[in-house]
């Protein structure tokens, strides 16, 4: 037999069992951001933790981005535009700056950063299997501080004294 014919069932097998695996961690299918490739989201995606809430993280198709869950119920996008200044709520986790885009009563609850550029988005599913955010956003809080928080942008409250 040619030694062509003998490494083709070889290659067979190698391709099948490389099916196999990638059968057991599903990718899960996101959108880059636009300012994706910005070398500070690089450092931020090193950095993610391996687990969120408890929830493992998985595998994304797309640059800068972060999923945990399974089903997924995080999802980290990190090169969204940044926010000006703001009336919607605003919270502080480990020196993090967090503007909540949407009402609390919503299932999904999504967050971005303030005063950093490039922000990151948060997107966090509540509710049976879900995560809780005041668990996801300290866990995700050592990467995101690799993004500069900006002395001129911070969270306020009423009275106009920072958070």
């Amino acid at each position: 037999m040619s030694r062509s014919r003998r490494l083709l069932p070889a290659a067979a097998a190698a391709v099948a069992f490389t099916a196999a695996l990638a059968g057991c961690t599903p990718t899960v299918a996101m959108t880059a951001a636009k300012d994706a490739n910005n070398p500070k989201c690089a450092n931020v995606i090193v950095r993610l933790p391996d687990t969120v809430d408890g929830k493992k993280r998985d595998w994304t198709n797309a640059q800068s981005t972060g999923a945990w869950g399974d089903p997924v119920v995080v999802q980290l996008r990190c090169g969204v535009t940044p926010l000006g200044p703001t009336t919607k709520q605003c919270v502080t986790v480990n020196d993090i700056d967090w503007v909540l885009l949407n009402d609390p009563d919503d299932k999904v609850l999504s967050y971005v950063t303030y005063g950093r550029t490039p922000a990151v988005e948060v997107d966090i599913q509540h509710g049976s299997g879900g995560a809780s955010d005041a668990a996801v956003l300290p866990d995700l809080a050592d990467a995101v501080a690799e993004i500069p928080q900006s002395a001129q942008h911070s969270c306020v409250d009423s009275s106009g004294q920072t958070g």
